[in-house]
């Protein structure tokens, strides 16, 4: 299978000189602007003292190696040739220069991680409050590359890659300027031969850039199809097809080995081409600049100085390229973060903070329509009402419409028509989190996280635990989690990734258990009791009924015997209400939920 669509909008190219882009980014990187400022001085004294050290060469090799019987100095009473003091004054540039580039680098990262810092928080804080719908729209997998790979790629942007770039444009602007100041003769002939090497280093930038992309895209492949692999393979061991995707993952390996090999062949003939224009560079200079030395126009000092300095001039063009490829990766990570930062967050703040002191009393759907996809309708007038302390449950095949009711009811989506009630109130103009407060949602597959099992049940506020261990306990021994003081520490049981060790019953009455410990007005049931063996499944409705009194409650249920105590059953078909009534009323009405009970009686147990 062809994956490589997958990834397209992964490797898009992005001008360097977007300004809509680096605007994007100014918010957050403008509380470390006086750190960016200090690291620029840095880097401007860095700079300076390497253009000052082949001066100093050219200054030993005139003034002391071609000059011998130099009068002494005196120092501290000492008697000193001047050219140990000259190497004295020599190391104590050199050992600057030392201490300059190591603050540089160290702020530079300190700078660069501080900003990460930020934006990665920022990012995850962001992505906690964006709608539903965004996160049925991407894969997990992408999202995941947001925080983890994208951040990684500003993260060397800001640490390395703009600071060395500005570095070695700086490095070798200066360069250029000294040798005009120092030889105009020499600094012409280098000047031919400048154009010619950023010709090729332009050219192969543009090649080094395509094959870069490729080998990203097919990195990008593999780690997709060994994460689909270990996800499923269950399901690979089981269907015996661990051969396929073996023979898929080589297909795809060979493909990122000829990749990485044209990216390396690519790279071993640049960089020998940017050496031979350095040495086909120094050769010019030697030749002409001998002949200089000979008519005394030149000293062999300022003709080594030169040769340093061309030296210090080549030095970046190897990694120019390379570095201005990264920036444009690092560019496209940017955009990529700043769209997920500038999708809209679920609503909050709005006309009315939420419901009232007194909680949901009161849900009404009234002609209620949904779209996922503009033009096809997955609800059509749906309409109901529910009051505190009554359940009421909705059953109907695959596809009939049941869990996008819930996705409305608690707030994931809006309804493209007619409104949802909640105390006479339409929630359009509710804050979200308000609703959620006073709502709790059992779902099918039970989602427990890693850490200790009070960390799972409770209700965190500011971002702490502040509820009580009492009030923890009696919430687990409602919902019948005995078995976590008999087996386990209790609320201290730690939990691994998706709640093991426990079993998928044991899963399901811990989230029955959260559920308890929120003490919520509205309380719904999306399948809860789904691939449930008999004895957890008896286990569970023991723990919904006791959930459930006081509350409104919605149930929707694959197994009609779910929702058999409910006080009002829906029946959908196509997104819309076929049916509704008790169970007694639709069992005698020989409908639709009359045939599915008498097909779930009669031992074959459609998916509903």
């Amino acid at each position: 299978m062809n994956q490589s669509h997958v990834f397209s909008d992964e490797e898009k190219k992005v001008s360097l000189a977007n300004p809509t882009l680096f605007k994007a980014l100014i918010p957050y990187v403008r509380p470390y602007a006086w750190m960016l400022a200090l690291t620029t001085v840095l880097v401007f004294m860095v700079t300076g003292f390497e253009l000052f050290q082949p001066w100093l060469i050219q200054q030993a090799i005139d003034g002391f190696i071609l000059v011998s019987g130099t009068p002494g100095l005196h120092i501290m009473g000492l008697e000193i040739e001047q050219f140990s003091v000259f190497c004295i004054w020599f190391g104590v540039v050199i050992l600057a220069g030392f201490v300059l580039d190591f603050s540089q680098a160290m702020f530079m990262e300190y700078t660069g991680q501080k900003i990460m810092l930020n934006l990665r928080c920022r990012l995850f804080d962001h992505m906690t409050d964006l709608p539903v719908a965004y996160f049925d729209k991407n894969s997990s997998g992408r999202l995941v590359a947001r925080v983890a790979g994208d951040i990684e790629n500003m993260n060397e942007m800001f640490t390395s890659v703009l600071v060395f770039i500005f570095r070695d444009l700086l490095l070798m602007t200066g360069v250029f300027v000294i040798l005009f100041l120092t030889n105009r003769r020499l600094a012409f002939y280098l000047s031919l031969i400048v154009p010619v090497v950023f010709v090729g280093v332009v050219y192969f930038s543009g090649i080094l850039r395509r094959v870069f992309r490729v080998l990203r895209q097919k990195n990008a492949e593999i780690n997709h199809r060994f994460s689909e692999a270990i996800t499923g393979i269950r399901a690979i061991q089981t269907c015996m097809a661990g051969l396929h995707f073996i023979h898929e993952f080589k297909r795809l390996n060979l493909a990122h080995f000829r990749a990485a090999m044209a990216h390396i062949r690519v790279f071993s003939v640049f960089m020998p081409v940017v050496g031979l224009m350095g040495t086909l560079a120094v050769a010019v200079i030697i030749w002409n600049g001998s002949f200089m030395v000979q008519r005394q126009v030149l000293t062999i000092g300022e003709l080594a100085a030169f040769l340093t300095y061309m030296k210090l001039f080549f030095r970046p063009l190897r990694e120019l390229s390379e570095k201005f490829n990264l920036l444009q990766n690092a560019l496209a990570s940017a955009e990529r973060i700043i769209t997920v930062l500038n999708t809209p967050e679920i609503r909050q703040d709005t006309t009315f903070k939420g419901p009232d002191p007194g909680g949901i009393r009161h849900l009404v759907f009234e002609n209620v329509a949904f779209s996922y996809t503009p033009g096809v309708p997955v609800l059509k007038n749906i309409s109901f009402s529910l009051e505190k302390g009554r359940a009421m449950g909705i059953v109907g095949q695959t596809g009939a419409g049941k869990s996008t009711i819930i996705n409305l009811t608690a707030g994931f989506y809006s309804p493209t028509g007619g409104r949802i009630l909640i105390n006479g109130q339409d929630y359009v103009h509710m804050d979200i989190a308000g609703i959620r407060h006073h709502t709790a949602l059992v779902m099918q597959d039970p989602i427990l996280f890693s850490g200790t099992v009070r960390e799972n049940i409770a209700r965190p506020l500011d971002g702490d635990i502040r509820q009580d261990d009492q009030g923890l306990e009696s919430a687990l021994k409602n919902a019948d989690c005995a078995f976590l003081f008999d087996k386990y520490s209790g609320l201290d049981t730690m939990l691994q990734d998706g709640g093991r060790p426990l079993s998928s019953g044991e899963k399901q009455l811990v989230c029955i258990a959260r559920a308890f410990s929120f003490n919520p007005d509205l309380i719904i049931f999306d399948e809860a009791t789904s691939y449930m063996d008999s004895q957890s499944e008896v286990k569970i409705h023991a723990a919904m009924k006791k959930l459930m009194k006081g509350r409104l409650s919605i149930i929707i249920a694959h197994r009609l015997s779910t929702v058999k105590s409910c006080d009002h059953i829906l029946v959908l078909r196509d997104g819309q209400i076929i049916e509704q009534g008790t169970h007694e009323q639709l069992a005698l009405a020989g409908g639709e939920y009359a045939r599915l009970l008498e097909k779930e009686w009669s031992g074959w147990n459609p998916t509903l």
